[in-house]
């Protein structure tokens, strides 16, 4: 995958299934089968000729100043590496743009990676996904993400008013299976990312994601029992712009209140600290210093 990935990068038009097999030195059935999870992966993309080159998963991990990737600089990343440790949770940052969110960094723990989208791939935004930078943009911004439904605009508000409240959004499995958001992690960590089949993990990753799709409100939150965790995400802001989203991968079915309170400050004051990298990499690349 990867000399298939440096092949495109280095060609300045698309390649067919055969060109590309034979540079790379394998057969075409195994390269078709390599293009076809690297295109479900957003990393390539096959055009009406139905030649190859690289998708917008890989050309977002550019390392342009102006790429989405450019902000994860080492300082960043050691900021990651110590809320991992300190929560034993995998952690990821993500950008979110008018109407999708594009994964820019990951960081497993030892205990369990963190599964679900791939760097470079992208997902849709809609209610309740990056409520975190929602609740920081304009209303018409968060109108157009909330929806019409009138149940979705009332709890959607809630919200909101919790991630300004709090710091951070807080999600939950929508089924009453609570325990399903460990069972799903566990196989996606266990078998990898690439290695099983992609309709299954497809199908694996869709489900983990309806049971990741309820956000909390205060109200919520605020009972004195355990109570699950999909993932807590807080916004980072770039130059006073709720740009990207720091989410924090707990998926477990039993959290309990001081154990919440633990993660929702750490992950706060991570986001926070990154938001002062990124401004000061920024006044930094604006003074040549």
């Amino acid at each position: 995958m990867v000399d298939t990935l440096e092949h495109l990068a280095a060609s300045d038009a698309p390649l067919t299934i055969a060109q590309i097999a034979d540079a790379v030195g394998v057969a075409r059935p195994t390269m078709s089968a390599i293009l076809s999870e690297l295109d479900a992966a957003g990393w390539v993309e096959r055009d009406a000729s139905r030649a190859y080159r690289l998708g917008p998963g890989a050309a977002g991990l550019g390392s342009s100043p102006a790429g989405p990737a450019s902000v994860i600089t080492p300082d960043v990343v050691s900021v990651l590496d110590e809320l991992v440790a300190a929560t034993t949770c995998g952690v990821t940052v993500s950008r979110i743009s008018d109407d999708r969110m594009t994964v820019v960094a990951k960081v497993h723990s030892q205990a369990r990676p963190v599964p679900g989208l791939g760097l470079g791939q992208t997902l849709t935004v809609s209610y309740p996904t990056a409520a975190a930078v929602m609740a920081w943009r304009s209303s018409k911004a968060q109108a157009q993400w909330r929806g019409r439904a009138p149940d979705v605009r009332q709890r959607a508000s809630g919200v909101l008013a919790t991630v300004r409240d709090l710091g951070y959004a807080a999600y939950r499995p929508a089924s009453s299976d609570a325990s399903l958001v460990e069972s799903l992690a566990d196989l996606l960590s266990a078998v990898g990312p690439m290695l099983i089949e992609p309709t299954v993990r497809r199908s694996a990753i869709r489900q983990l994601a309806e049971l990741s799709s309820r956000a909390y409100r205060s109200a919520d939150l605020l009972v004195d029992e355990p109570l699950p965790i999909s993932y807590l995400a807080a916004p980072i802001f770039h130059e006073g712009r709720p740009d990207y989203e720091l989410q924090l991968g707990v998926l477990r079915s039993s959290v309990e209140p001081a154990e919440r309170g633990r993660f929702g400050q750490a992950l706060t004051e991570a986001a926070a600290r990154v938001s002062a990298l990124l401004d000061a990499e920024t006044a930094c690349g604006r003074t040549g210093q």
